[in-house]
């Protein structure tokens, strides 16, 4: 059977269902309604929808057919008029069974189905049949949800795949909580240039992490970060450059400044109501930091929706939620940085310059912490990209924070937007498959809108001293700066009679050359002062070159 493309919305009293059917005939069509449940059947298409609450099949409702266009529009009325119904454009969701449902919003989302051989996902050791309460509404899930909280900060036990003695148990596990083998055992036979371990299949959790760093310390050019560092020209730029993102969360801050119940649902939908309405107004006065598609940040498009009903049916059971949320960072820290350096846009490049820069795809590794992920996230920021420089990389954070701020649908469509460019490679698409398409079905069904909201307060307010990266970036900027300004009195310091210095380099035309400081002379002089000392730190740091947008509201 076929799930035709489909789309929900609702009103007070009703919720309206159109479906895209082509090429079927009028008298094959059969509905049902059954509490909370809408079935539509026409061969070859089937599509099961659960809502949030319950529907009815009364006189207000209908159902017409397009032949022309394929279009079945039918109208449900609700139960309880004025119900509102949470996620009905979290499409994942609504084609959940109601014994995925049952299971609650931490165990929705992957294991449900297995490939066989090397490259499927395994299947939770423990299958729950049933709850002597009943089914769980959407509101008890809601409360315990609220119960649930992270300690960011506080590393927590990852789970070993590792026996006493150090040896592998049953072989490799890696992607999305863990569950993918055999899926990188030929991984060297391709160009795959995002991968960095030796040997993925047969390396544990441990290995890959020293790995990981190993490659990084190898990988980091001095020269390429001051460089980078003292000419900035191109750099500057892209670190004052303001994503959508940023304009669509200082208008929801603005407008959230009058008095909004957040648990009133009816005051929430006036500020979003009253966002689109803004941001609309902007683009059609030609605005130009504003655009016709920020008005509907938080609507789906009909690609992204296809998207989303083309992912996998499956049903998880997280076995580390912290760390699947923490992978959320590494990811979406690799496609901010991708898109800031490239101004907001993607290149052909970017599924290499995403993978490479994040640490869940090129070596399979896995955080603890959020001080973890972030280090480990600036480490790869100051060693791949095309553009290594420190003020960049926090300006990327910064940009997760918006994201995860904004809440779970802005984090769903970076993620659909990550699955586009990497779907569309010959080679990298496997990185969809091990991480991509699981966290888009799991934020739908799995994630929790409250523990996205706490982590991005952690992001907003974590600090990172540059000697967490292991490297002395703090000796080598103020050795550069040193280097620039003896040069700078050496040009000032001509004589009377205009000839240069003694020592100075000329030019064919008599006149001094003008250089930039080279490098190579520049650490040969780093090891001889002892500057690379990495026990002398010189804790002077600079300013930061943007601030922080607006204020983290609780």
């Amino acid at each position: 059977m076929i799930t035709p493309r489909f789309t929900v919305r609702q009103d007070d009293a009703s919720v309206h269902i159109t479906i895209h059917a082509p090429h079927v005939r009028a008298q094959s069509l059969e509905f049902d309604v059954s509490d909370d449940q809408f079935t539509f059947f026409a061969s070859p298409y089937y599509l099961r929808l659960t809502f949030p609450g319950s529907v009815v099949e009364d006189e207000a409702a209908t159902a017409s057919f397009d032949a022309a266009a394929g279009d079945i529009s039918v109208t449900l009325s609700k139960l309880t008029h004025g119900e509102h119904f949470k996620n009905l454009d979290l499409l994942t969701r609504l084609l959940a069974t109601r014994r995925e449902r049952e299971r609650g919003p931490g165990d929705i989302g992957s294991a449900g189905d297995s490939s066989g051989g090397g490259g499927g996902a395994r299947r939770p050791a423990i299958e729950e049949i049933g709850t002597s309460g009943g089914r769980l509404g959407d509101e008890e899930r809601a409360e315990m949800l609220m119960d649930e909280e992270f300690d960011w900060e506080i590393p927590q036990t990852v789970n070993t795949d590792t026996d006493a003695d150090g040896s592998l148990i049953n072989g490799a596990k890696y992607g999305f909580n863990q569950q993918y083998s055999g899926m990188l055992a030929h991984v060297h036979e391709t160009a795959n240039e995002v991968n960095e371990l030796p040997s993925p299949e047969s390396m544990s959790l441990e290995e890959r992490r020293l790995s990981r760093v190993a490659s990084e310390n190898a990988k980091f050019d001095e020269d390429y970060y001051v460089e980078n560092y003292l000419y900035d020209d191109d750099i500057v730029p892209l670190i004052q450059f303001n994503t959508p993102s940023h304009h669509i969360l200082k208008r929801i801050q603005r407008l959230r400044k009058q008095k909004v119940n957040p648990d009133d649902d009816s005051s929430v939908a006036k500020v979003t109501r009253s966002v689109h309405q803004n941001l609309t107004t902007d683009a059609k006065e030609g605005d130009s930091t504003r655009t016709s598609d920020d008005a509907a940040w938080d609507e789906f498009t009909d690609d992204e929706r296809k998207t989303m009903l083309d992912l996998p049916r499956r049903t998880y059971l997280i076995s580390q939620k912290q760390t699947v949320y923490l992978g959320l960072i590494d990811i979406l820290f690799a496609y901010s940085l991708d898109c800031r350096i490239n101004m907001g846009e993607h290149t052909v490049e970017s599924a290499w310059a995403i993978g490479a820069v994040s640490s869940l795809f090129s070596n399979l590794d896995q955080f603890a912490s959020l001080r973890d992920v972030v280090i480990a996230c600036f480490r790869r920021g100051l060693a791949y990209p095309l553009y290594r420089n420190w003020e960049l990389c926090e300006r990327s954070l910064e940009d997760v924070y918006v994201i995860l701020k904004l809440g779970k649908r802005a984090v769903l469509k970076a993620m659909l937007e990550i699955k586009g460019l990497f779907d569309h490679h010959d080679l990298y698409y496997v990185y969809s498959k091990l991480f991509i398409d699981d966290y888009c079905v799991w934020l739908q069904t799995g994630a929790s809108e409250k523990a996205l909201q706490s982590l991005a307060h952690q992001v907003h307010g974590i600090e990172i001293a540059k000697d967490e990266t292991d490297w002395p970036l703090d000796e080598y900027e103020d050795l550069a700066l040193q280097t620039s300004e003896s040069e700078d009195e050496d040009e000032e310091s001509i004589d009377e009679d205009g000839r240069p210095p003694v020592g100075a380099e000329v030019d064919s035309s008599g006149s001094e050359a003008t250089e930039h400081p080279d490098p190579e002379a520049l650490f040969a002089s780093l090891s001889v002062t002892g500057r690379n000392d990495h026990s002398n730190k010189n804790t002077n740091k600079k300013k930061p070159l943007i601030q922080v947008i607006g204020t983290d509201e609780k």
